[in-house]
């Protein structure tokens, strides 16, 4: 009986052995390096007079389609002083890279209207990580610069609306979040049916990493130090599912960062939903994002009569809440040819926001947007154009871009500020006609940043 216990275990070892060989005489390491490429000819019709923005918005601040001499609040630019130019608004060189069954790698080179000390364009790192597929049943571990599930990652709004070479999502678009991120993110599917060729899914992706996207620290003596300069970590976690042969999904996306302890506590945390239904010929979709930063905002109380701040005013802080609510939707006009393509967002860059206060400090997010009782505004965006594909992998799309913004004012307030400003300049507006040309190289790579998905 011991003879032949032995005989099967031996038999079982022997063609376990054969198995994993067999398993790794199979396996063969691949590699793809791939790129794609988009950017404009635009023509910039109208100038916003008090130069309103804030994070990403594209035209921003400017009456040229450059950063060059922008004009002052004090002396603002013409609405009607018009511009145009050529640009590259991203390159991206990649390399995929399977070397173990299990185990691939990713490097992305990026240009996004990045430029060196002299001036230059110039790439920079985007991603670079390792992936353990399967570390266990229907999960996979990423280690390093990976991309964030805030919007950017699969089954968001990012790849589900398409149109990344059009504009970026709502919260891309006011930095509500980076794309990038280093440290650690876990993806996979909490249950999955089994009777479909694109089964009904829920899917998750829960991340912690610096919060310091791509960019590295600098210390107090300029030079660069570590990726992350304090001991804070940001926490994501994105939460889908996906039914309907995966063409309509719903997904609800969090996040949370502290920020500092001393002289007082801030962090921040944001709440998404969304939705979008997708079929082959048309596709639309909804999402709401709600961003709080605890004690971000530091002010002192003006005089309801005469608004003025008193020497004796004490400061004191408040939340930031940065509101947003976007809709999407492209239609097909000639099957692999034509679509068409719209979207309008409303943003509000602080719902807390009072205009009775003066403020000396905003959110982290929302700082350089010149938010002063004259500027801080509401902004109603639009984005209309055609998408033409005179070749699988390349797109020409003519398109109009438009962000309107609405000063909000106070009739308590003395001369020089909100409730001075004439109709035209409270409501105001950046028009924008561009043609936008989007090219995939590498045939093996597919990217969903259009409707066609070339």
């Amino acid at each position: 009986m011991r003879k032949l216990l032995a005989i099967v275990l031996m038999f079982m070892f022997v063609c376990g052995v054969a198995k994993l060989n067999a398993q790794t005489t199979d396996f063969k390491p691949s590699g793809n390096l791939w790129g794609y490429v988009f950017g404009d000819y635009a023509y910039k019709s109208h100038n916003d007079t008090l130069q309103r923005g804030g994070g990403n918005v594209q035209y921003k601040g400017t009456n040229s389609l450059n950063a060059n001499n922008l004009p002052s609040t004090s002396n603002p630019a013409p609405a009607n002083m018009a511009s145009s130019a050529f640009q590259m608004r991203r390159i991206y060189l990649g390399y995929d890279y399977q070397f173990e069954k299990n185990f691939s790698a990713s490097l992305v080179l990026a240009d996004e209207q990045t430029n060196d000390v002299a001036g230059k364009s110039t790439f920079y790192l985007k991603y670079a990580n390792l992936k353990w597929m399967n570390i266990f049943k229907g999960s996979d571990l990423t280690i390093g610069q990976y991309g964030t599930c805030s919007f950017a990652n699969g089954f968001n709004t990012e790849p589900l609306w398409s149109y990344r070479s059009s504009e970026r999502t709502i919260m891309d678009l006011h930095n509500n979040d980076s794309s990038v991120d280093l440290g650690l993110s876990l993806q996979g599917y909490l249950w999955q049916a089994t009777d479909s060729v694109k089964p009904d899914k829920i899917g998750y992706v829960a991340q912690v990493g610096n919060g310091s996207g791509a960019g590295s620290a600098s210390t107090s003596n300029g030079t660069v130090g570590i990726q992350e300069a304090d001991i804070f970590k940001k926490m994501r976690l994105n939460v889908f599912y996906t039914t309907m042969k995966q063409q309509l999904t719903i997904g609800l996306y969090g996040d949370f960062n502290r920020t500092q302890l001393m002289p007082y506590h801030t962090s921040t945390y944001t709440f998404k939903a969304y939705a979008a239904y997708t079929t082959d010929l048309f596709r639309v979709g909804a999402e709401f994002f709600q961003q709080t930063t605890q004690n971000s905002d530091i002010y002192k109380v003006a005089d309801a009569t005469t608004g003025i701040v008193a020497k004796t005013a004490l400061a004191d802080t408040t939340n930031g809440v940065q509101m947003g609510f976007s809709v999407f939707g492209s239609a097909v006009l000639l099957k692999n040819k034509l679509n068409i393509f719209a979207r309008y967002d409303m943003y509000n860059p602080n719902t807390k926001w009072n205009a009775s206060n003066v403020y000396s400090a905003v959110a982290s997010s929302i700082k350089g947007s010149n938010l002063t009782t004259a500027t801080f505004s509401y902004q109603n965006f639009f984005n209309l154009g055609l998408d033409w594909t005179p070749s699988p992998r390349f797109h020409v799309m003519p398109n109009i871009w438009y962000n309107g913004y609405s000063t909000m004012q106070s009739t308590a307030l003395p001369s020089g500020t909100g409730n001075q400003l004439s109709s035209r300049v409270k409501n105001d507006y950046d028009m924008v006609y561009r043609v936008t040309f989007y090219f995939l190289f590498n045939g093996s790579k597919k990217v969903a940043n259009n409707g066609m998905n070339y």
